[in-house]
């Protein structure tokens, strides 16, 4: 473990919760175009920075949701679920230290389910990539809103429902709809780039697009984390980090099997619709009629990359 990252990362969760979680992941998305478009150059951004202490989602974000319950529980905020809010306008010296030490939970969180369990339990399917036998940083995301909704909530893990109104689990009619069509329309693009990149990179042979293939997941990440920069600006939004990350994950490793591009298309945009719907179930389970957040996108991105990496890269596509 690096203990002068886990210090740093302190700082981390108190900046993210003086900046407001969505403003601390816009940043994330940010940092990591910038870096993996420096190339070489920009590659030890990554894991110090954008996944590091300073704006990593287990470390920054983390801290940032922790922060804003604490802040409800003080009476500057109605709802601890407000993660738009940056709470810097509060002054309270207490509501950032509080970030500041789930920054440093989550940032121990992710080295113990990373570096430490994940070679242990999935050594043997993963080999050396045992370590990242999910999204580790999701699953922290997860486990510490999980924490935080334990240590700071009233409305117990998955809500509470008020008396004679019904409550719904998944999407349905409509809205059922709308989101398995923009989770195709996610995957097939990111699917298509990945297909496009593949070609460049694994077939004609092509050094930098074979490094972006590698990375179309992130880039894809990173640009719908940035994307959230419409959420501060007062507009209206959803998030879809959590479908475009594992359908390229899934594109990538299709047509690293397969060198099909509709292949790679057909697997993002199974995968997008998956991951669509999985994250409507997550938000009406963990975030409907609750005082705290529980990011309801890390909790898709945890279980569809455990698909990814377990079943279809360790087991399927071998």
């Amino acid at each position: 473990m690096d203990f002068t990252m886990l210090i740093a990362a302190f700082g981390g969760g108190v900046l993210a919760t003086f900046m407001g979680g969505i403003t601390a992941f816009v940043f994330t998305g940010l940092t990591v175009l910038a870096a993996i478009m420096g190339g070489e150059f920009g590659a030890p951004a990554i894991g110090i920075i954008s996944f590091g202490s300073w704006f990593g989602p287990h470390v920054a974000f983390g801290g940032a949701v922790a922060g804003a319950a604490f802040a409800m529980t003080r009476n500057h905020i109605e709802n601890g679920q407000d993660i738009v809010t940056p709470l810097v306008k509060f002054g309270d010296p207490m509501v950032l230290i509080v970030g500041g030490i789930f920054g440093m939970v989550g940032f121990l969180i992710q080295y113990i389910v990373g570096p430490v369990i994940g070679p242990v339990v999935f050594g043997g399917l993963l080999g050396e990539g045992a370590a990242g036998w999910t999204d580790t940083v999701a699953f922290t995301v997860m486990l510490s809103g999980i924490i935080v909704r334990l240590v700071f909530g009233k409305t117990g893990l998955t809500g509470k429902t008020p008396a004679g109104e019904k409550r719904e689990w998944i999407a349905t009619g409509s809205r059922l709809g709308f989101v398995l069509t923009y989770g195709a329309g996610i995957g097939i693009l990111i699917g298509g780039v990945a297909a496009a990149l593949g070609t460049l990179g694994l077939v004609d042979g092509v050094a930098e697009a074979a490094y972006l293939f590698s990375m179309t997941p992130v880039i894809g990440f990173a640009i719908a984390a940035f994307s959230l920069i419409l959420i501060m600006c007062g507009v209206y939004f959803e998030g879809w980090h959590h479908i475009v990350l594992p359908s390229g994950t899934t594109a990538v490793l299709v047509f690293t099997a397969t060198l099909n591009p509709f292949a790679a298309i057909i697997g993002g945009a199974i995968t997008g619709m998956f991951t669509a719907f999985v994250g409507e179930w997550a938000a009406k389970t963990l975030n409907s009629h609750c005082d705290t957040h529980i990011d309801p996108p890390a909790v898709t991105i945890f279980i569809t990359q455990l698909i990814n990496t377990v079943i279809i890269g360790g087991l399927i596509l071998v």
